[in-house]
């Protein structure tokens, strides 16, 4: 058989012998299928600034911006948009959609891009453009925005006190500042706590931003304070919470913590005179213009004797005129065993008995000074009319200045010496006012500074009522029967009273300037009952 060949050239087709044909790839087919088109991808804008942007939510537009990327095709071939997305998915950009995944030749699409802050702060993006562009697989677009807005900073936002003792302080400032880049308003606190030891007070913050919302410029700072004084030994949990304008984080909580720790209690315990006793020491002037005045005390008397009966005293009472400081008369003192006109007729004796006056006369310091010195030994010849547990009432009555030798202070000091309680001893004046004096009367100094000292009573001599005067007398006179001074200084807020051993929570206050406990007119404890005040002490508080 002949072999015949066939060169289909235009196919690339060879016919070979035996009519075996091989497919091969002629130069010319190649050509054909090896193209130059291809796609080459452009994005305008590659670096997108939106600018500042208020935050949505504060009270300044916008609140977002939107812009518009393009991408174009300079090339010859198709290009295919494969996915568009953010570097970082949780920036605060928003990417729409494409108006088309396939651009000729020649052509564009568009998608946007909106930057919508959630705070304050730069905001740097990548907005990533995957394509088949042979040399570009990637193009990037960079995003630039920043935030407008306020941020609240609260700090610190937990603190503990520790332990702390009982009736100790602790002050801590919380402070409040925008660190932001729009106005902070403050407009609210809520102090969230089951103690009273723990309180807030936003006192500082009203004093320079008055009263709220307070309106805070970028870095600027309000402070408050919390404080913690412990009155017991458990634990105490307190929670502020700070209201803003702050888009973000719109309520802020700060936190304290404390606990009280007892540092040592003490108890006393009283038991209720049936009666108060008082003695009660008059040093009468007997100077010749003194004796009008010396009639109205006399003539008075009975109303001051009537007073102490009626408050139901235990009283001894007398006058004395002598230097020698012995009480004239057959009786030593009164007391309430006298009727009031038994008592006038007394006291009359003993203010008038001997006529003339001694050297002593305008010097009531230092004749109350002898009545005393001869009443504190058994061979005195006041013996007797002293009581070591009953107050003692000294009262001047002269119309000129004291002239004893020596400062009041130092006789305030001798008398009060007598008495294991220096409160025991209490002056009383009837004299010229003071300081200018009243009619002829001269001020009555030195003794009046006594009455100041002691807490006791200045009438006036001036007084054509000495009924009164008297009166005021014998009732700032007895024995107080109300008041119970305290051994130690208490923390006030722990103080228990119990009377016969059940507890009472009314009718009594702490006086502090005493350190007393204080019982009003209507909840005195009867005569004879037990009394028992307990109460915690303070400790060092600077520890």
């Amino acid at each position: 058989m002949k072999r015949n060949t066939l060169i289909l050239a235009s196919f690339g087709i060879i016919s070979l012998a035996c009519n075996e044909y091989e497919l091969v790839e002629s130069e010319e087919f190649q050509d054909d299928l090896t193209s130059d088109a291809v796609p080459d991808i452009t994005v305008d804008p590659l670096v997108v600034n939106f600018g500042q942007v208020y935050v949505d939510g504060v009270d300044a537009p916008p609140d977002q911006v939107t812009e518009v990327v393009t991408v174009l095709n300079e090339g010859d071939g198709d290009l295919h948009i494969q996915d568009i997305y953010l570097a970082d998915s949780d920036s605060p950009y928003e990417i729409g959609s494409i108006s088309s995944v396939l651009v000729q030749p020649g052509g564009s699409a568009q998608f946007t891009v909106t930057f919508h802050p959630e705070t304050a702060m730069d905001s740097p993006g990548l907005v990533l453009i995957d394509s088949d562009d042979p040399d570009e697989g990637t193009v990037e677009v960079q995003l630039i925005g920043e935030g407008i807005a306020p941020i609240i900073s609260v700090s610190p936002t937990e603190h503990p006190f520790g332990s702390l003792y009982i009736g100790c302080e602790g002050e801590q400032p919380i402070e409040i500042e925008n660190i932001g880049n729009a106005d902070l308003i403050v407009d609210g606190f809520e102090y969230n706590t089951g103690s009273t030891d723990l309180s807030f007070d936003s006192s500082e913050g009203e004093a320079v931003f008055g009263d709220l919302p307070w309106t805070l410029a970028p870095a600027e700072v309000a402070t408050v304070h919390v404080t913690y004084n412990p009155y017991d030994e458990y634990e105490d949990n307190a929670y502020l919470f700070v209201d803003s304008n702050d888009p973000y984080t719109p309520r802020v909580m700060a936190t304290q913590q404390g606990t009280g720790e007892l540092y040592g209690t003490n108890a006393d315990l009283y038991e209720q005179p049936l009666k108060g006793m008082t003695d009660i020491l008059f040093a009468v002037d007997r100077s010749c213009s003194m004796d009008d005045d010396i009639e109205s005390v006399q003539a008075n008397f009975g109303v001051f004797t009537t007073t102490m009966a009626s408050l139901d005293a235990d009283y001894h009472v007398a006058a004395t005129v002598e230097d020698s400081g012995c009480i004239n008369g057959s009786d030593l003192f009164i007391d309430n065993s006298f009727s009031a006109s038994d008592a006038q007729d007394t006291i009359t004796t003993m203010i008038n008995l001997g006529l003339s006056y001694g050297s002593y006369t305008e010097k009531a310091f230092m004749m109350l000074e002898a009545t005393l010195a001869e009443s504190v030994d058994s061979g005195g010849c006041n013996w007797g009319l002293l009581r070591e547990d009953a107050t003692l009432n000294l009262v001047g009555v002269s119309d000129e200045p004291e002239q004893s030798i020596n400062n009041y202070s130092y006789y305030v000091s001798l008398f009060q010496s007598l008495k294991s309680d220096p409160d025991d001893v209490i002056f009383h004046a009837i004299g010229g006012d003071y300081p200018t004096g009243c009619g002829s009367a001269s001020a009555y100094t030195g003794f009046y500074e006594a009455t100041v000292a002691t807490g006791g009573l200045f009438l006036s001599i001036c007084a054509t009522d000495w009924g009164s005067h008297l009166e005021a007398l014998a009732e700032g006179s007895t024995a107080d029967l109300s008041s119970f001074e305290l051994t130690d200084w208490p923390v006030s807020e722990t103080i228990s009273v119990r009377i016969d051993g059940i507890t009472t929570t009314v009718g009594w206050e702490y006086n502090a300037t005493d350190n007393a406990i204080d019982f009003d007119s209507d909840y005195v404890p009867e005569g004879g009952s037990t009394i028992e005040i307990e109460y915690a002490l303070y400790g060092d508080c600077d520890e």
